[in-house]
């Protein structure tokens, strides 16, 4: 770049900070983008340092409220909410969406597909909704309601008293906690009039409405290495799913914010640079960062980073923080770097690289090619025949009836793994509908959902014998099951039965 390149640049750069710095200071912004090829727009709404109401539809939406008690709702979609301070209530439609409390006693209620909650600090309420959902209360004593479908639960030391309203324990991996720095001997049990209490050093969670003598070792999932609880009992069958607090959240008018000034803005600038760029300040510093419709290189830093690459061959590259990474249209290569990340490839034949913390890696269409690193991972391939690493610690390779033909080459199920650990999470596909076979590369996975007696998909997991495979490697998210011909081994129950 030239120096009189460079000095331009500097000057966009500074001219979009002057707008976006207006704008924040007079009471919030929003603007739509689209994402080019991709079948879907985004929209961005950042409030004020007061209360208030961010209403979606049916775009991508990325919302902040920032300080005050906001409120947050989102339609359909694949959506992205951030509370930060103040006691928030987010509300999330259809679509697979990410959501983040932040500082203060916040509301969070997913919708009806699988969603991510993270309370952060306060004594927080999480109701995940339908689907297989991942709910993290954080710091704080929060209450935790999973909903319709399986669930991880995540608690760590220090994530204080939390309650889960509705867990479903036994048999048949499904609902479970997900053990982030601790180790079977690090728990003690309680049965009280309410349900068991676990403990440890730093924090404990109470399962309502379960015993001591409920609990089986596909319940506890360790994040970091495999550990596997004494069995004591053989399960004749997998347990049914308890039936749930789970409630829609509500629903709020939207107050607006000022827009069309900078949605002409935002266009004129993506129409004349390569991209669009500003950070602002909430609970973290964030940075939004929009590509061209050529192939970009868009590098984040230690902000929490949401890179937005539309259309071309694009290398978004996270760094620090934790960050969310669209790809969208093109064959793109995604890397999360350090925080715990969500990456998105979109259409085209993607690679996506997590890191050291637990991510979320989404494929999407196409071929692509998948590795998320250390921790407790969420991989799903998406439609295409894709190739799955999750790397050391416990992860989820989710598939769907239409998700392919995918291949997984570090699947743990020998040993400790045998329970709750490395596991397949079929979205609407039944036990009935799943079978297993040896080949001559490793056990094959693979699904018949319309029962014309042909495969409409399949996972193969590369060095696996089928003998090697326990019920505790397969979760489904409609309701507990056991998969024919394939050992309870790992899914024994851990207490004597009390009379």
């Amino acid at each position: 770049m030239t120096r009189r390149e460079h000095e331009g640049r500097g000057s966009k750069q500074n001219a979009i900070d002057n707008v976006t710095g207006h704008f924040l200071a007079r009471g919030g912004l929003s603007f739509d983008f689209d994402a080019g090829r991709a079948p879907y727009d985004y929209q961005v709404a950042i409030g004020s340092t007061r209360a208030d109401t961010l209403v979606g539809d049916e775009h991508r939406d990325w919302f902040w409220g920032r300080a005050g008690n906001d409120r947050l709702w989102t339609g359909a979609g694949d959506d992205a909410l951030f509370g930060d301070s103040g006691a928030d209530v987010l509300v999330a439609g259809d679509g697979a969406d990410r959501m983040y409390g932040g500082k203060g006693a916040d509301q969070l209620y997913g919708g009806a597909m699988g969603d991510a909650l993270m309370g952060g600090d306060g004594a927080d309420f999480l109701d995940e909704g339908a689907g297989h959902g991942d709910l993290n209360g954080g710091a704080g004593n929060d209450t935790l309601v999973g909903g319709l479908g399986a669930d991880a639960f995540a608690v760590r030391p220090g994530s204080g008293d939390d309650v889960i309203k509705d867990f479903t324990a036994g048999p048949g991996m499904f609902d479970h906690l997900a053990l982030q720095g601790l180790r079977w001997e690090d728990l003690s049990f309680e049965d009280s009039a309410a349900g068991v209490v676990v403990r440890w050093d730093g924090g404990s969670v109470l399962l309502e409405g379960v015993r001591q003598a409920d609990l089986a070792q596909d319940d506890f999932m360790f994040a970091e290495s495999p550990d596997l609880p004494p069995g004591t009992r053989e399960p004749v069958g997998p347990t049914a799913e308890r039936a749930t607090t789970s409630t829609e959240g509500p629903q709020f008018e939207d107050r607006g914010l000022p827009r069309e000034m900078l949605d002409r803005f935002v266009d004129a600038k993506l129409r004349h640079s390569t991209d669009f760029r500003f950070s602002f300040e909430g609970d973290e510093r964030y940075q939004i960062v929009v590509g061209g419709m050529e192939g970009d290189v868009l590098a984040g830093g230690e902000t929490w980073d949401q890179l937005f690459g539309r259309d071309g061959n694009d290398r978004l590259l996270g760094a620090g923080g934790d960050d969310i990474l669209q790809g969208d249209a093109g064959d793109d290569q995604l890397d999360g770097g350090d925080g715990s990340d969500q990456l998105d490839g979109g259409m085209g034949a993607d690679r996506l690289q997590g890191g050291a913390m637990a991510d979320g890696l989404m494929g999407g269409d196409g071929d692509d090619v998948l590795d998320a690193g250390a921790n407790h991972d969420m991989l799903e391939g998406g439609r295409g025949a894709d190739t799955l690493t999750g790397g050391s610690g416990a992860d989820a390779f989710i598939v769907d009836p239409e998700s392919g033909n995918d291949m997984v080459l570090d699947f743990e199920a020998t040993g400790e793994a045998q329970g709750a650990f490395d596991h397949i999470a079929l979205v609407d596909i039944l036990p009935g509908q799943v079978t297993v076979v040896d080949t001559a590369r490793g056990a094959l996975v693979s699904w018949d959902t319309d029962g014309d007696a042909t495969a409409n998909g399949s996972i193969l997991l590369q060095g696996v014998a089928k003998a090697d495979l326990r019920q505790s490697d397969f979760m489904f998210n409609t309701e507990p099951g056991f998969v024919e011909g394939i050992s309870t081994v790992g899914s024994w129950y851990i207490f004597p039965e009390t009379p």
